[in-house]
């Protein structure tokens, strides 16, 4: 993705911070430029506006802490192609690196340091785009995440043909279509991956992760710690995504189980004395008031015609 730095976009060259904080209100929003070194080369600010997208590729030479103002009517995206930086961003700060982006709907002030070697994508999109995908929280991404290869590809297209841009500055109609791919793009393919990003990790995987540490650990005496660790959960969130799951806790699965198993033992033949001992459950009162809860009759009567309650 190193290729956008070498795009055709005409730069802006100063050496000036408050002309470059101008010129990048021009394409993404209320900004402040503030030097935080000496200049090692004149800034380089380039932009473009396609519709309801302004893309600007940056270069301040310096390193730099960057001021951005918004009232989440508008999202950015902040894509490092070189060097790196950081985005502090409703109390959180975000570490950037080569290849790495952050995406948000900036409320108050964004802030941002980069260092003087970084070049930088910005780009800005009217958050009443984003619909159902609007985020609550910046996410952090890999722009070499194959989801969001059709839409660096594009932008990649555009910024790197001279004929393209001119067409699309010329040509209202051509740059309505290309607004319009662009916005295709943006909720098919970007949104959909982001929100992948920011929702938390599904439920679902983590009680697939605790059955099968249950089931192969069915007769041993574990502990619900151990249960969390090998699920790479907390004891807290493992209990909350069983009860949702399940409607019961990981040692209720636990036991649960185990008179499964004790009771096709009795069917068996076994004894009900063995079968509890061979699950796990020797107290043989502890073991008859929690088969009853689970079958609804005292495991004397297992297999015994129509299963007596009492």
């Amino acid at each position: 993705m190193h290729l956008l730095v070498r795009h055709k976009l005409p730069f802006l060259r100063s050496s000036e911070p408050a002309e470059m904080g101008r010129h990048l209100s021009r394409y993404l929003a209320p900004t402040i430029v503030k030097p935080l070194g000496g200049v090692v080369r004149p800034a380089r600010v380039s932009g473009i506006q396609i519709g309801v997208f302004s893309i600007a590729v940056v270069a301040l030479g310096t390193a730099a802490a960057i001021e951005a103002t918004g009232q989440g009517d508008y999202a950015v995206m902040i894509v490092c192609l070189e060097g790196s930086g950081e985005v502090a961003d409703n109390g959180h700060v975000v570490a950037l690196r080569a290849n790495q982006g952050y995406f948000a709907c900036p409320r108050g002030v964004m802030r941002a340091r980069f260092s003087r070697d970084c070049v930088r994508l910005v780009i800005r999109i009217e958050s009443s785009l984003l619909g159902r995908h609007l985020l609550r929280n910046g996410v952090h991404f890999d722009i070499t995440n194959p989801a969001l290869g059709p839409w660096f590809d594009y932008i990649q297209f555009l910024l790197s043909s001279q004929a393209s841009i001119e067409a699309i500055v010329k040509h209202h109609g051509i740059r309505e279509h290309t607004e319009a791919l662009m916005v295709a793009l943006l909720v098919n393919t970007v949104l959909p991956a982001i929100q992948d990003i920011d929702r938390p990790p599904d439920a679902r995987s983590e009680v697939r992760r605790a059955e099968l540490f249950i089931r192969e650990h069915l007769f041993q005496n574990v502990s619900l710690e151990e249960i969390a660790e090998a699920t790479g959960v907390s004891v807290r969130t493992l209990q909350t995504s069983f009860k949702r799951h399940h409607k019961v806790s990981p040692m209720r699965y636990l036991r649960d189980l185990r008179l499964d198993v004790a009771r096709e033992r009795i069917l068996a033949g076994t004894s009900v004395a063995a079968a509890a001992f061979e699950c796990g459950i020797a107290h043989p009162g502890r073991f008859a008031q929690y088969y009853r809860s689970r079958f609804g009759h005292l495991p004397s009567t297992t297999g015994q015609g129509p299963e007596r309650s009492s």
